[in-house]
């Protein structure tokens, strides 16, 4: 039997349900987050800021709670005790570090994220959560290695140990390790963990695959398989404009101006890249802004695409990029694929590496690469005497 609710938490949950109706939700979603509030308020009251840990855990215990609307009608109230964001990758990485066995080495290992992250002694550009993740997870068999041959300290190791680790290996295998241990090295020298970086003058000589463009029977009817506004526009966006998947998760609604076709695309450090959309792809925009403002006409989420959960959310998070990678998966072509298909395509009709700089935002040197991929005799000629 449930605790009996005061006359405070009644008040409540009737706000609540006011508050929900306000926005327009689909009332088939209202008990979830109804019980949820009941359970929180029943057990805890409603006098004092419930803490957002407690929700969500009572949340994640059975399918028929819900607690993401009961955390942003808290929030709005003042009676939210934020929890602090937590992101997954860099709890699996701070874990990687924890679990390895020797002193030193975790401690190096904590370092290192803590200077991706932008946390080191000295101030430096934030890399994203997914790649501090990914750059952990390289070394961290490489480290095991070493400790396992009776290293203690990452003081010990030295040149000859870093080439012989990455003599075995071939192609992006190499690449990963053999970027990750520079970055690695880099950042404990910056720290002073070690004396001297052993991973500075080591260079990876290898060949980097030639841009080619997919078969065009796999790239027709990609929008026909799709019925989704929201989905139809990003793959659209990928496919016509060779946008990459991260920029699609972090674009906002402001980014997009209908009214002269343009969409910005924000970059670190770097100057923003505006692209110039034609009708078709406006049409598309279109057609998934009025969706959204049909289904969840009171979102305050700033980003341009949102899922159910992600436009409910008040605290403004982008979608996932795994909900990214879900979408082309139904499509069946990768979304990087895609993208150098599309450059590809258009280095084949222009030849000019400016131009596909402007339209893509690209860097003279990777331009210049997928031009004379499309073009050998370019490279040929380039080289004769």
């Amino acid at each position: 039997m449930p605790p009996a609710l005061t006359t405070a938490a009644e008040n409540l949950i009737t706000d609540f349900t006011a508050y929900m109706r306000g926005r327009g939700w689909n009332t088939d979603y209202f008990n979830g987050s109804i019980r949820t509030l009941r359970i929180v308020t029943g057990h805890l009251g409603a006098a004092t800021p419930l803490h957002e840990s407690d929700i969500r855990a009572l949340a994640s215990m059975r399918a028929d709670l819900q607690g993401a609307r009961v955390i942003n009608f808290l929030r709005q109230r003042g009676l939210l005790t934020a929890q602090p964001p937590i992101d997954p990758c860099i709890v699996r990485a701070r874990h990687h570090a924890t679990a390895i066995a020797r002193h030193a080495f975790s401690t190096a290992v904590h370092t290192f994220i803590d200077v991706l992250l932008g946390q080191g002694s000295t101030p430096s550009r934030a890399r994203s959560p997914k790649t501090v993740e990914n750059y952990v997870g390289a070394i961290l068999g490489t480290l095991e290695a070493w400790m396992a041959d009776g290293f203690t300290d990452p003081r010990e190791i030295t040149r000859k140990h870093i080439e012989d680790t990455l003599d075995p290996l071939r192609g992006d295998q190499a690449r990963r390790l053999h970027t990750a241990l520079r970055s690695f090295f880099r950042a404990l020298k910056r720290e002073r963990l070690v004396f001297r970086d052993p991973a500075r003058s080591i260079s990876l000589t290898s060949r980097r695959p030639v841009p080619t463009a997919l078969p065009s029977d796999r790239v027709a009817g990609l929008l026909d398989r799709l019925g989704d506004p929201r989905d139809r526009l990003m793959v659209a966006l990928v496919a016509i404009y060779a946008l990459l998947p991260g920029q699609l998760t972090h674009l906002r609604r402001t980014d997009l101006d209908r009214s002269k076709g343009q969409l910005r695309l924000r970059r670190a450090g770097r100057m923003d890249h505006v692209i110039y959309l034609d009708a078709f792809t406006l049409r598309l925009a279109t057609a998934w802004e009025l969706q959204r403002h049909r289904r969840w006409p009171d979102s305050s989420n700033p980003h341009l695409f949102v899922t159910r959960n992600t436009a409910v959310d008040d605290s403004g998070q982008p979608i996932s990029a795994g909900m990214v990678q879900l979408l082309f998966q139904r499509v069946g072509l990768p979304a990087g694929r895609l993208r150098v298909d599309r450059i590809v395509d258009e280095a084949r009709h222009s030849a000019d590496p400016v131009r596909l700089m402007e339209l893509f935002g690209l860097s003279n040197l990777s331009a210049t690469r997928y031009v004379l991929s499309a073009h050998p005799d370019k490279k040929s000629a380039s080289i004769a005497p």
